[in-house]
């Protein structure tokens, strides 16, 4: 036989399998950016939902069959279910990386770091902690991201069942349906408790209601639940049956095709896939003759659940790595063939390491402590991988051409890492000293004040004035306009605080002895105008006509104020007009590309930029002694938009200049920055 079905037995139910098809479907196509499948990520809900119903069901059955919960025997057949696939599609991912991605940037680095969590199944901190999100355009640089998914299943394995212990040692109930009782009511306070945390933090920590096992639990207990009252509702719901297992498939393809990656989740939306998924299970465990049943029994449902976990573990790394390789391009037509080729690797994973390893149980596998040694040996295996992958990319790094690069992608300010204030907290007090560079650490004479692309602007003050003290004052994502927000709402408070601390401090600095300020921004995403950067391609649909015209309104009028509040202090500004952008990382097109073809049209920055910076003109030209940098005649000609000048790499990523250029515009502008000296006459802008 071609296929290894499971043996028929009354605790086998192969519609279980088909409805793991439907979560596994939905997961790769949304991975895969398929169209109509915009809530496919929901998928992930109904695998929890599935563990739940099943893990809860086998644990107390277990405990009513023999009176006792075998924990060794429980966390072994977890071992040999995850682990030696797990080991299998990481290791390949590592050589994989080894040879496609980059050591220079942070591609094979955030595999590296990532891998070290998969080991140990805490992936979805890391995640947590060092992604902005599952939904944005840069998360496809991490080709496990998908096991924070595993690791919030493998934590909630590692809870439960002690929970479970402790309910049958002190509860002493006399009966089965007492102790059933009581578990589930246990599960019912996991329920709401977890629930209501994961709608609040929806709200306030949005990165950790998604990543974190507390605002995940709900979705364990509720399919407890469900599996605990099996019996019930199959004596009491058999003619319901079909119409539950219709009305859930409905909820779920609801959420399928109608969710976005701007759907607040989980939160409350998360009610409906789970709730979907829960109708579907009792309908199908009410009747188990009723056609919902029976169509997820077919074999191309039940093949499809049965490779479901090896699938998943293939076909994110195959999509993430063969993204990275293009440059951020997300080719449909691509991305079906490694969800293809995924499939293929998931079928020969299953017929050669899954299934032999969970059902003949060879070697050290056949118990139960020995098995538990094993997945100790994973672990380091795995950990064993990421550091033969670092090893190596210091090798790599070694290459001529590869630390020119390098060089481009360590080449920003280096105030960055110390003096770019995160947008996620408010700020209390805004750095001075550690953020000056020049002779005098407390009086500063000249202020960079802005969000990243102010920073990368940092080297070109350095460089224009040696002799004088200037202050960094950058919270990136945030705009140095008053009353501006920020380019992600969520941000907005922080952004309008950080804000009145710098022009507080401007005030203070003013009486000793500062003279001008640069404010320098990307100005054409606080007027919601669409990136050219392929990376950020994922992060939703382009603003709207009506919402370009207030944004650009609404940032005319803060500036202005700025403006007006700076000059009525006596200070001199000049103001940057955007920075060209490009639609690929350059150093890593650069590495893989000509230089040629790593140019972007000019035509298409002049699309972006032209408005905005026609505003910054006529907002400008309204303040005296005010001054208008438009470094685009530096990096573009009349056709085309450049990477490299004069074998400089102008870029770090597709947006930021490297402090080599910033260096450069020092010189190119050197007339326009004299402006920000009190002892200089400011200059008309530039053309």
């Amino acid at each position: 036989m071609l296929f290894p079905f499971p043996k028929a037995s009354s605790q086998y139910r192969a519609d279980i399998d088909g409805l793991r098809a439907i979560a596994i479907t939905t997961v790769v196509a949304y991975h895969a950016n398929f169209p109509w499948f915009s809530g496919g990520f929901v998928g992930v809900d109904i695998f929890f939902v599935i563990s739940g119903f099943l893990i809860t069901a086998l644990l107390f059955n277990e405990e009513l069959r023999s009176g006792r919960i075998d924990l060794a025997a429980f966390y072994a057949r977890r071992v040999r279910r995850l682990m030696p696939a797990g080991l299998l599609v990481i290791v390949s991912t590592m050589l994989l990386a080894a040879f496609l991605l980059l050591p220079t940037v942070a591609e094979q680095l955030n595999l590296i770091r990532s891998a070290g969590a998969a080991a140990f199944f805490s992936s979805n901190f890391f995640f947590w902690q060092e992604t902005g999100g599952y939904f944005d355009g840069p998360a496809y640089t991490y080709p496990l991201l998908h096991t924070w998914s595993l690791a919030v299943e493998e934590q909630y394995y590692l809870v439960w069942p002690f929970l479970l212990i402790v309910v049958y040692r002190y509860a002493k109930a006399a009966t089965e349906t007492g102790n059933r009782l009581r578990i589930i009511a246990l599960l019912a306070l996991m329920f709401f408790a977890s629930l209501a945390l994961s709608v609040y933090w929806t709200r306030t920590q949005p990165n950790a209601a998604f990543y974190l096992l507390p605002t995940r639990v709900w979705e364990f207990a509720i399919g407890g639940i469900v599996g605990l009252s099996s019996k019930w509702i199959a004596d009491n719901l058999r003619r319901a049956g079909d119409l539950f297992a219709v009305v859930g498939l409905a909820a779920i393809g609801y959420s399928v095709f109608y969710f976005t990656h701007a759907t607040p989740f989980p939160g409350s939306a998360a009610l409906v896939p789970v709730l979907g998924t829960i109708a579907l299970l009792a309908g199908t465990t009410a009747n188990d003759q009723g056609q919902v049943r029976k169509l997820l029994s077919t074999r191309p449902f039940v093949v499809i659940g049965l490779l479901s976990y090896s699938w998943y573990l293939w076909h994110w790394p195959l999509l993430s790595i063969s993204r990275i390789v293009g440059l951020g391009i997300d080719d449909v037509g691509r991305n079906a063939l490694m969800l293809g080729l995924a499939l293929l690797l998931a079928y020969l994973t299953y017929i050669f390491v899954e299934n032999p390893i969970r059902e003949r149980r060879p070697g050290w596998f056949a118990k139960s402590r020995s098995t538990l040694a094993m997945g100790a040996v994973i672990s380091a295996i795995t950990l064993a991988s990421a550091i033969g992958l670092l090893a190596w990319r210091e090798h790599l790094k070694t290459s001529s051409q590869i630390k020119a690069i390098f060089a481009a992608v360590t080449d920003a300010s280096p105030y960055q890492s110390k003096c770019s204030m995160p947008a996620t907290k408010l700020p209390t007090q805004l750095p001075l000293a550690v953020c000056v560079h020049g002779p005098d650490k407390t009086q500063p004479q000249i202020m960079l004040w802005g969000d990243s692309h102010a920073d990368h602007l940092m080297p070109m003050l350095m460089e224009k004035f040696p002799d004088r003290s200037v202050y960094e004052m950058v919270m990136p994502g945030c705009a140095p306009s008053l009353g501006q927000g920020a380019h992600e709402p969520g941000l907005a408070e922080n952004c309008a605080h950080f804000n009145q601390l710098a022009l507080q401090r401007m005030h203070e600095l003013r009486g000793k002895g500062l003279q001008g300020v640069l404010i320098s921004a990307r100005w054409a995403r606080y007027a919601s105008m669409p990136s050219l950067s392929l990376s950020e391609a994922g992060e939703g649909p382009p603003a709207s006509a009506a919402k370009i015209v207030a944004d650009t309104a609404k940032l005319r009028s803060n500036l202005d104020e700025s403006l007006s509040a700076l000059t009525a202090m006596g200070l001199r500004v000049v103001v940057m007009a955007p920075t060209p952008e490009m639609i690929y990382p350059v150093p890593q097109c650069l590495a893989r590309r000509k230089p040629e073809q790593c140019e972007t049209p000019r035509a298409m920055n002049d699309a972006m930029l032209a408005d905005v910076t026609k505003l910054l003109r006529e907002v400008v030209a309204k303040h005296p002694g005010v001054t208008l940098i438009d470094p685009i005649g530096f990096f573009c000609d009349s056709t085309r938009c450049y990477p490299k000048r004069d074998n400089t790499i102008l870029y770090f990523d597709d947006d930021h200049v490297t402090g080599s250029a910033a260096r450069l515009l020092a010189h190119a502008y050197a007339q326009e920055l004299d402006g920000l000296r009190g002892d200089a006459a400011p200059v008309a802008p530039t053309q």
